[in-house]
């Protein structure tokens, strides 16, 4: 595969971990702004019901999730969520958060980034977690000194890894893993990763499977992120998550590859057409129906696909969302 050139503002920071380690983390968001402002445009719950609406903003995307029940997908859109159900995008009647990090599980989510200025909660969030929908955010540490931007937690098991971009009150820079809700903390060696690193993935039910979307490639490490070994030498990887099963991990650059965790065999599934320049910079596969899988760009495109990646649907194009036909 011939290698492109990633744009600049594709690109993440370089930033030292520790003196035995070096960790390189994603310190901005993904297309513009300033990571370190709240999102302040929109209050609290606007827009509770936009049903009828033709296109709803997507200022920035900084995840992507399907809730358990596979009905909707979940988009952390930097001034709050945006869901897409039913083929329509609505806006919950939630706090407007600016959420980093998202990490879907199981019983809601857990996620990092800034609290809407209304909200009175510390900036920045540190590490909270929702199991309504954002309603309520329950807090687990950090608040006020961290914003986790590189973070994934297990589906079903819910360990907790984050990226630390400067010491904090509790941890030292690093990767760092939490195997209790955030009461405690370990951290990883990080041998053996090449490239920078763009996004973490946890396996759903084995706390110590970890995979590594880089600029040298994907790594997966089986030891709680201590040791890494490369899974695909075929160019950059920018997006990685797991399967719902486990079985198998699903990595994106400009294509998409799965490969098998038991056989290690890779392929190639048939990816959208993507905008020169542009990158998969999000995916995910839905828990209760496997094969439909959504992905996100750079661009703040996003495609759905019904039939595991053999074709795809655009429901967002430029950070402007777009409704699918319904039929009576």
């Amino acid at each position: 595969m011939v290698k492109p050139t990633v744009k600049s503002r594709y690109r993440v920071k370089v930033f030292v971990a520790t003196i035995l380690i070096t960790l390189l983390i994603l310190v901005g968001c993904a297309v513009g702004g300033d990571a370190e402002s709240p999102a302040a445009s929109a209050p609290p719950g606007a827009g509770a019901s936009q049903e009828e609406q033709v296109a709803i903003d997507l200022p920035h995307i900084h995840g992507l999730g399907f809730s358990a029940d596979g009905r909707q997908l979940i988009v952390p859109a930097h001034d709050g969520l945006r869901l897409f159900a039913g083929g329509r995008w609505q806006v919950p009647d939630v706090p407007a958060h600016d959420y980093m990090g998202f990490a879907p599980a199981d019983d809601g989510f857990y996620s990092s980034g800034h609290p809407h200025p209304s909200a009175g909660l510390a900036n920045p969030l540190g590490l909270v977690k929702s199991t309504d929908g954002g309603q309520t955010l329950v807090r687990m540490g950090f608040e006020g000194e961290s914003d986790f931007h590189l973070m994934a937690v297990g589906y079903e098991n819910h360990a907790i890894y984050v990226a630390n971009p400067a010491p904090n009150s509790r941890l030292p820079a690093g990767l760092h893993y939490s195997l209790d809700d955030g009461q405690t903390w370990q951290q990883s060696a990080l041998q053996g990763v090449n490239g920078q690193i763009g996004q973490i993935a946890v396996h759903p039910t084995n706390a110590n499977v970890v995979a590594l979307a880089t600029e040298g490639g994907l790594f997966l490490s089986e030891d709680y992120g201590d040791s890494f070994g490369p899974v695909a030498g075929r160019g950059p990887a920018t997006a990685v998550t797991f399967y719902p099963d486990g079985q198998q991990l699903l990595a994106g650059y400009t294509l998409l590859l799965v490969y098998d965790l038991a056989t290690r065999h890779i392929g190639e599934l048939p990816t959208p057409t993507l905008a020169a320049g542009d990158a998969v910079s999000y995916m995910a596969v839905n828990p209760a129906r496997p094969a439909e899988i959504a992905l996100a760009t750079f661009s703040r495109d996003i495609y759905l696909s019904p039939d595991g990646g053999q074709s795809w649907q655009p429901i967002a194009q430029d950070g402007r969302t777009v409704d699918l036909p319904t039929t009576e």
